[in-house]
């Protein structure tokens, strides 16, 4: 058994997109709030490397629910949700790599600090919540060597 491409992109695309829409509509909300300029977050949503981000949340969730085999609802919003914050983290880790920083793994874990605060995360989790009780699940043709396993238990 397996979850259809279909299926398994349609619930990334969700919780990746979502997510991190989430993500920036709070920091830009308390932006405006406090009436501050500048900054990481002000950037945040013109700033090509994190406009990436969605697609490569999207493209990791959708082939992780894709090969991974069906789990129980509850495995799969907990495999996903830490599949998530990886991707996040080393994501965030390649970009200030890239950039030259000099700690890149600080700087991604303070990403994934402002991506909890910000709601991106937990946003993250209660879409994958939400989602997983939608994924179509296929049944696959058992291989030869499948059948013969079979036959021999």
């Amino acid at each position: 058994m397996t979850v259809t491409w279909r299926s398994a992109f349609s619930y990334a695309f969700v919780v990746g997109v979502l997510s991190w829409l989430t993500g920036v509509a709070v920091e830009l909300g308390l932006m405006t709030l406090s009436e501050g300029s500048g900054g990481w977050s002000a950037s945040r949503a013109s700033d090509p490397w994190e406009l990436a981000f969605p697609p490569v949340a999207v493209l990791s969730l959708a082939v992780a629910r894709r090969l991974l085999p069906p789990l129980p609802r509850w495995r799969v919003i907990l495999t996903d949700g830490i599949g998530y914050t990886v991707v996040l983290l080393v994501y965030a880790g390649l970009v200030a790599w890239a950039a030259g920083d000099e700690a890149p793994a600080d700087s991604a874990f303070v990403t994934g600090i402002i991506a909890m605060l910000s709601l991106q995360l937990p946003a993250a989790w209660l879409l994958s919540a939400w989602r997983s009780g939608a994924l179509a699940v296929v049944v696959t043709p058992m291989s030869a060597a499948q059948r013969a396993r079979l036959m021999a238990d």
